[in-house]
């Protein structure tokens, strides 16, 4: 008895178009392409603390104009970079770090989950989801913008080659734009992803290699300097690093 054959010649190639277009037809959101940009050694920046191991600077966040403005949306977002120079893989972790306002107060950072809480609870994110979601707003309109500091395709970020983070299953959003008008629940994953995605990660920083993430403080309390504590090697190492305005 012969069995029963699958689909073959001109049916087979019928029935591939029929599920590709069928594929095709639940493809309503694309998630956005990560934003390539480079980033200035820390060691250029004017305020960076500079050692024979390493550089340490500190940049505010800059809104580019487009998508949520996270000042508005109640957070402070500094990005700190770190240029290991050492044969040491030192490590930040972002709890141990503060924020530091008028009259030497200490602010301690965010968590990701508490940061991205902030934002959504705010009256700028909601304009901003209205504007993209009620307002039919696409492309550039609805760019997130934090990875306009960082990009996610430059030489050693996260501690690794162009493309770890990506490769490491992460993902990257970085204020690109959507390309096509989102739903609610899609704009608010945008945002938590760049959130997320942009955060400082506890992670060694290999020999040579740039470290960059944000830390994210609440908005209006002055914060104008961090304070960073490096450990490596069983040491412990405490900066105070001023904040610098964007300088690329």
């Amino acid at each position: 008895m012969k069995r029963l054959s699958f689909l073959t010649g001109p049916a087979k190639v019928v029935s591939a178009l029929l599920l590709s277009l069928a594929l095709a037809s639940c493809a309503t959101y694309t998630p956005p392409n990560p934003q390539i940009n480079g980033v200035v050694d820390p060691a250029m920046l004017p305020s960076a603390v500079r050692t024979a191991q390493w550089d340490i600077g500190a940049v505010r966040y800059a809104w580019s104009g487009s998508g949520i403005n996270y000042y508005e949306a109640g957070l402070f977002p500094t990005l700190l970079l770190v240029r290991n120079k050492s044969g040491y893989n030192p490590v930040v972790y972002a709890e141990e770090c503060r924020g530091i306002g008028p009259g030497g107060v200490e602010y301690p950072p965010y968590p990701v989950a508490a940061a991205a809480d902030v934002v959504f609870n705010s009256t700028a994110y909601k304009k901003s989801a209205e504007a993209a979601v009620v307002g039919g707003l696409t492309g550039g309109a609805v760019g997130a913008g934090l990875g306009a500091l960082i990009g996610s395709g430059f030489n050693g970020g996260w501690g690794a080659g162009p493309g770890a983070l990506i490769g490491a299953g992460i993902g990257a959003v970085g204020g690109a734009a959507l390309a096509q008008q989102p739903s609610m629940d899609q704009y608010r994953a945008t945002l938590y992803q760049d959130i997320a995605t942009y955060a400082w990660r506890a992670a060694p920083i290999a020999p040579m290699g740039l470290m960059p993430g944000y830390l994210y403080f609440p908005a209006n309390l002055g914060i104008h300097s961090l304070r960073v504590v490096l450990r490596y090697d069983n040491m412990v190492q405490t900066y105070i690093v001023p904040i610098s305005n964007p300088v690329w």
